[in-house]
């Protein structure tokens, strides 16, 4: 007994000398796990988690994984009734399958009652619409995406390119705004080491473009889906509930990807995310339809070498009529099986890790933002042209895939389509079917009722009050 005394005077001792900056830490203690991939959203912030801890007292600790077969760890995970992971890292379409399954906390009640803090005024909204499911908050965007045109500037502007370019095509080089200009111009670039290029003799081959035709998860379909969207395509049709995937657009918008190969690296077949954008990095290619959230390494002399020389611009239509930007999300949430002090300290991570003071913090270090006020600083507009494009994305974006049968639409119509790219399937129209009819027959067994909730998208429920 006497020993228990003991133990707990020296308790009451060193709280009663406690500094006041030791008290204020409500988490102190705690350890956060997020699982998640190494996307820049993360590998900025990872070198700042002592800030955190100092804040808060909580430990963060972040594992990466390879972005490809994410979404089934997270499944996995949680679905376990005593995860590992309390904090999420997800990319925006998978939350209708998360939010679906119950696997995500639901936000709305959090950012309702912080929303002073969070700044959900500032956020774009089509940011945080990437983020809902059936009109509920379930992730904050730590990095937003437009689907947007990357081209070099430098050879847009050479006199010499620009005369040869108008003698050719019998107008102005520009960035394109249809996808016909868009073909055209990476025809022209396109040359053979030996032949010249703003009035340089190449020393090896130089690429008119270089996109995704890899069937791994999201590679293919993410250029896919962009180039769909310009054309006009749909994802599903509204009075069925199934896929749409296979109309005029979708097959029109397929078949115009597969006439880009020529103007494509060799190595076309396997180029998935950071593959193609070596491109662009190293300045072999003219131009790439990509996310805007690659473009941070354009504009970092440590990543590429084309710094200053790259153009952004919102990515073409077809024939140059209005369409909806395609956006995406990257995003952090919690799991639904945190509770009490952890879940509060899940919480207050999202909240300061993509804050506008982190957000400002790592913006020399390359975010592709999701605030209004860093997006439309005229400093930082300077300094990252990209977010101009970016913000003009975000005022006109409709949101891509938010599906729970998302996973299965990517793969199913990833694998389809690298088999007609290769050759493999003789028609656009043969694969697409091929596709369509597979996703269409696992959503058959369910009601209609049901399939028409999953295709529509409600607004979030938190920005009507914010």
């Amino acid at each position: 007994m006497k020993m228990l005394k003991s133990g707990l005077l020296g308790c009451s001792i060193l709280i009663g000398l406690a500094t006041p900056a030791f008290a204020a830490k409500p988490f102190e203690g705690v350890h956060l796990k997020m699982l998640a991939c190494g996307d820049t959203s993360v590998t900025r912030l990872v070198k700042i988690l002592d800030e955190f801890k100092q804040e808060t007292g909580a430990d963060v600790t972040i594992d990466l994984y390879p972005y490809p077969g994410l979404i089934d760890k997270i499944v996995v995970e949680t679905s376990s009734p005593t995860p590992s992971y309390q904090l999420l890292w997800i990319d925006s379409p998978w939350v209708g399958q998360l939010g679906e399954a119950g696997s995500l906390l639901d936000l709305d009640s959090l950012a309702k009652r912080d929303a002073k803090e969070v700044g959900l005024h500032d956020i774009m909204p089509i940011q945080l619409q990437e983020n809902s499911w059936q009109g509920k908050l379930y992730a904050i965007p730590a990095s937003g995406m437009v689907w947007e045109m990357q081209y070099r500037k430098d050879l847009f502007d050479n006199p010499d390119e620009k005369a040869a370019f108008k003698a050719k095509y019998g107008y102005d080089l520009a960035p394109a705004k249809t996808y016909k200009q868009y073909y055209d111009i990476a025809q022209f670039f396109t040359r053979k080491k030996g032949e010249k290029l703003a009035g340089k003799v190449l020393d090896k081959d130089f690429y008119g473009t270089a996109q995704a035709y890899s069937r791994v998860q999201g590679a293919i379909t993410h250029d896919y889906f962009g180039i769909m969207r310009g054309f006009g395509g749909h994802f599903w049709d509204p009075k069925t509930g199934l896929s749409a995937m296979n109309g005029p657009a979708q097959i029109a918008s397929a078949e115009y990807m597969k006439s880009l190969i020529p103007f494509n690296p060799p190595d076309w077949g396997g180029l998935m995310w950071d593959l193609r954008t070596g491109y662009m990095e190293r300045g072999e290619d003219a131009e790439s339809l990509y996310w805007s959230v690659r473009a941070v390494r354009l504009e970092n002399p440590k990543e590429a070498k084309v710094v200053g020389n790259v153009g952004y611009a919102l990515a073409p239509t077809f024939g140059g009529r209005p369409e909806p930007s395609y956006t995406g999300a990257l995003s952090f949430a919690i799991s639904s099986k945190v509770s009490g002090k952890q879940e509060q300290a899940a919480w207050a991570f999202i909240k300061w890790g993509t804050s506008e003071k982190i957000m400002r913090q790592l913006a020399d270090q390359g975010i592709s933002q999701t605030r209004r006020s860093i997006l439309s600083d005229p400093a930082l507009q300077k300094k990252f042209p990209y977010y101009k494009s970016v913000l003009a994305g975000d005022e006109n974006g409709r949101r891509r895939v938010f599906h729970p049968f998302y996973a299965d639409v990517e793969e199913t119509f990833g694998v389809e389509m690298n088999k007609y790219m290769i050759g493999d399937t003789k028609t656009a129209k043969e694969a697409l079917d091929i596709a369509t009819n597979k996703i269409n027959a696992k959503l058959a067994m369910f009601p209609l009722a049901t399939r028409l909730r999953w295709v529509n998208d409600p607004p979030l429920e938190v920005l009507k009050e914010h």
